[in-house]
C-alpha cells in the first residue's frame, strides 16, 4: 500500500511537471494558469485512487474489453475531476473564469481531454504494474509448490530406505539368535546407532562427510556379524577432502549395501569393499569399488533410489555411473562441493 502511494505522488507530480514544461516551452508563462492546473492534477489524483478501486473489481476479460473498459473509465473519471475544477475556480473566484466567462465549455472540453489522456496512461501503467505484480506472485507461489514437491519427494525417498535396511537387519538378526546370542546382542546394539542416525526428526536432505562414513564404518561392522572373514572394508579419504562437506544422507550406506548384496553376497570368498572420497575441481567425487560382475537389471531399489535423490537435490549438476572395470564393479559418485550447509 505505501509503495502504491509513492507510485501515486511521483507519477502525478511528473505528469503536472511535463504539462507545466509544456506550457513554458510554449512562451506561456502564467502562474494563475499553472495554479488551475494543479488543481486539476490534484482532482484527478483523487480520481485515479477511485478508478483504482473499479480496476479491483475487474474480473477477467479479453484484451478489447479492457482497452474499451479503460477508455470509458478514464473519460468519466477526466469529466469527473474537471467540473470539480472548474466548480473549485468558481468558489475561489480564480482570474481563469473571468478571462474565459464566454467560453467556459471550451475550458472545461479543452481540460477534460488533457486530463482524458493521462489517465489513460495512468491506467495502462496501472494494469501493466498490477498484472506484472501477480505474474511475479504467481511464480513465487509455483517455485515455493516446486520446492515443496521436491521436499515431499525427498522424504518419501528417505522413508523408503528405512524399511528396506531394516528388514534386512532383522532377518540376520533372527537368524543369529538361536546360533550365537552374543553377536546377536552386537548387531542389535548397531541396529540401534543406525536407526537413531537414520530417524533423526530434525535431520535435512544432507548430512556431511565425516558422519555418512562414520555410519557406513557401523554398518560394515553390523555386516561383518554375517559376512565374518568374508567382507573386508577399506576406506580412503583424500587430504584435500573436507569432512564437513555435503552429502546426500545414507547415499554411501546404500552403495556400500548395494555392493555387498550384488557383489560380496554372491561370491563364495567374499571380497573387499573399498570406499574412495577425493575433489576434483571444486566437485567431490566417491567411488565405491566390489568385486564382481555388474548386472544392470541386478541394480534394485537402491540404486534407483540414489539417481532418483541425485536429481531432486543437484538438478543435473551430479554424476552416477555403475560399470564394471575388470574384475570389479565401480559405482562413481560427483558432485558439488558443499561445506558446511547441510539443511
Amino acid at each position: 500500500m505505501k509503495q502504491y502511494w509513492w507510485f501515486q505522488i511521483i507519477g502525478w507530480g511528473v505528469f503536472y511537471l511535463s504539462d507545466t514544461l509544456l506550457k513554458i516551452s510554449v512562451g506561456v508563462v502564467d502562474m494563475a494558469l499553472f495554479m488551475a492546473v494543479l488543481i486539476l492534477y490534484v482532482y484527478g489524483w483523487l480520481v485515479s485512487h477511485a478508478m483504482r478501486h473499479w480496476y479491483r473489481k475487474w474480473r477477467r476479460h479479453n484484451l478489447i474489453v479492457v482497452v474499451l473498459e479503460i477508455f470509458a473509465v478514464s473519460l468519466l473519471g477526466a469529466a469527473a475531476a474537471t467540473s470539480l475544477m472548474l466548480a473549485t475556480l468558481v468558489v475561489i473566484q480564480h482570474p481563469i473564469i473571468g478571462q474565459a466567462a464566454g467560453s467556459l465549455d471550451l475550458l472545461f472540453l479543452n481540460n477534460c481531454l488533457v486530463l482524458w489522456v493521462v489517465l489513460v496512461i495512468w491506467s495502462g501503467l496501472y494494469c501493466f504494474i498490477t498484472r506484472q505484480r501477480k505474474v511475479d506472485e504467481l511464480e513465487s507461489v509455483q517455485v515455493g509448490l516446486e520446492h515443496t514437491l521436491q521436499q515431499a519427494k525427498l522424504s518419501a525417498l528417505l522413508t523408503q530406505l528405512n524399511p528396506h535396511f531394516m528388514f534386512n537387519c532383522i532377518n540376520n538378526i533372527r537368524a543369529l539368535i538361536l546360533e550365537d546370542t552374543g553377536k546377536a546382542r552386537d548387531m542389535l546394539a548397531d541396529l540401534a546407532d543406525m536407526l537413531r542416525y537414520n530417524l533423526q526428526s530434525d535431520a535435512g536432505e544432507k548430512s556431511t562427510l565425516e558422519s555418512e562414513l562414520s555410519i557406513v564404518t557401523t554398518y560394515i561392522s553390523l555386516m561383518k556379524m554375517q559376512y565374518e572373514k568374508r567382507l573386508n572394508y577399506q576406506v580412503e579419504v583424500d587430504d584435500e577432502v573436507n569432512l564437513q562437506s555435503c552429502v546426500p544422507r545414507l547415499l554411501l550406506q546404500l552403495l556400500v549395501e548395494n555392493a555387498i548384496k550384488h557383489g560380496i553376497a554372491t561370491l563364495a570368498d567374499g571380497g573387499s569393499v573399498a570406499v574412495k572420497v577425493s575433489v576434483a575441481e571444486q566437485r567431490l567425487c566417491i567411488d565405491v569399488i566390489n568385486p564382481g560382475v555388474f548386472k544392470p537389471g541386478d541394480s534394485g531399489i537402491g540404486v534407483t533410489n540414489i539417481r532418483q535423490r541425485l536429481q531432486l537435490l543437484y538438478a543435473g549438476r551430479q554424476l552416477f555411473t555403475l560399470q564394471q572395470v575388470g574384475d570389479q564393479v565401480v559405482a562413481h559418485v560427483e558432485i558439488p562441493v558443499e561445506d558446511n550447509t547441510c539443511a
